[in-house]
């Protein structure tokens, strides 16, 4: 899907629209007949996936072994649907990606609520949220038809084609694998190391702090397509874009994850109790600072991967992955869930800082490719902070917070953005005022 984008944003920068549906339907089947292949495979796996290698209770085996038969069917839906998003993204349509996406999370959270009403069974349940899935594909598939009458007319594969595509997609197919891999290791490992019922204690932080990367994703799904664009006319320009954009996600990012980080007890006791609280606001708290390093490290990532090397970042996550297995086991059965939260904090601060150093040596010397050193200055100022006063009264670590997050404001405006950045923050103030 990603590669699609990047061949089609090409494609468009170049005027070469014709070229267009035959990377698209070529790409479909690409996809389609891989991730079908994929399945076939997995079907096969599955009574050993769940009665070997997971530790599921006696009485819900049966149950889960027809739910991965339903994730299984879904697994040719969920990519082809990524690569037609990706084609919307390379047209620059995010009206079109941002409308699917808000019905997509509404219902992945409304449909089953709903369902559990009538039955109690993960089958349905999960058989709701493959049907939704299956609804949103056809709603890209008649959008992509519509968005370029070409793709209607020229339905066709092209053996010819499949190098180019193969060539770009290879290498992020790789990150495909590794990525998904790495990010549901450390639960599938502490559901094997140590019970299934020991998960909720690390995926429920887990599932709720990563929601924060909404914010990275909507800004890359922009960058993606840009940096593919127009990198090779105006690398200079697009590389200042990728520092703005990692300022900005920094700005916004950092005075949320104090407050989940100083109040992750409070937090967490509110909404699942005292008891839960006490198994996992330390886990929430590792997870939080690590979200932040990997939040940041998305610009870096999508920048390599858009100017045509992904085989850096594939790279790198081969390397990584036997590395995070081993340390990620390791902690898990010596030091259980709160071992895993610090493995995964340690990982993206590692990544982030690989993703910085390989973005800047590709980019070239003559190309400065670095943040503003002051982003960083303060961050272990204020986590050292933090951590002071994390068994403070509720009070003293309010106003302490506020004070904090009011200091990193004033330091932002004055040091971290630049005149064009206060113009245009000004000028929206200005019209939410008008308003």
């Amino acid at each position: 899907g990603r590669a699609l984008t990047k061949i089609v944003a090409e494609k468009i920068g170049a005027n070469s629209y014709s070229d267009i549906p035959v990377f698209f339907w070529t790409s479909i089947f690409f996809m389609m007949t891989f991730s079908f292949f994929l399945s076939i495979l997995l079907f096969f796996l599955s009574d050993k996936i769940v009665f070997s290698y997971l530790k599921i209770p006696q009485g819900l085996q049966e149950e889960t072994l027809l739910a991965f038969y339903l994730l299984i069917f879904s697994i040719p839906i969920v990519s082809t649907t990524a690569g037609m998003k990706g084609f919307f993204e390379a047209y620059q349509r995010f009206d079109v990606v941002n409308i699917i996406r808000v019905a997509l999370g509404i219902s992945s959270f409304l449909v089953p609520v709903i369902v559990i009403f009538f039955t109690q069974s993960l089958f349905w349940i999960v058989l709701s949220l493959v049907f939704i899935r299956l609804v949103i594909w056809i709603v890209y598939l008649i959008q992509s038809l519509n968005l370029n009458n070409d793709i209607r007319k020229k339905i066709s594969f092209d053996f010819t084609v499949v190098k180019q595509i193969f060539k770009l997609s290879s290498w992020m197919t790789v990150s495909n694998f590794t990525v998904p891999l790495i990010v549901y290791l450390d639960r599938i490992l502490i559901a094997s190391l140590v019970s299934s019922a020991a998960v909720a204690y690390y995926s429920t932080p887990y599932e709720v702090i990563t929601k924060l990367l909404i914010i990275p994703s909507a800004l890359t799904a922009v960058l993606f397509p840009t940096f593919a664009a127009n990198y090779l006319r105006d690398a200079a320009g697009t590389i200042r874009l990728s520092v703005k954009a990692m300022k900005y996600i920094f700005i916004l990012l950092l005075p949320v994850i104090l407050i989940v980080v100083i109040f992750s007890f409070e937090l967490l006791s509110l909404w699942l109790g005292n008891e839960f609280a006490q198994n996992s606001f330390i886990i929430l708290q590792l997870l939080s600072v690590g979200i932040l390093f990997n939040s940041i490290g998305y610009i870096p990532f999508s920048f390599i991967e858009g100017i045509g090397r992904p085989d850096v970042t594939a790279k790198i996550q081969l390397i990584e992955l036997p590395l995070y297995l081993i340390a990620m086991w390791f902690v898990i059965k010596f030091y259980g869930t709160t071992g895993a939260a610090a493995v995964f904090m340690i990982r993206m601060i590692v990544d982030s800082g690989l993703m910085f150093y390989f973005s800047r040596r590709i980019s070239g010397k003559s190309i400065s490719f670095r943040s503003r050193p002051e982003m960083f200055i303060g961050l272990p100022l204020i986590i050292l902070l933090s951590i002071l006063i994390l068994n403070f009264q509720f009070a003293i670590k309010f106003i302490t917070t506020v004070f904090m997050i009011l200091i990193f404001i004033l330091y932002s405006w004055k040091k971290l953005l630049d005149f064009e950045d206060k113009q245009f923050i000004l000028i929206k103030l200005k019209n939410l005022a008008i308003r």
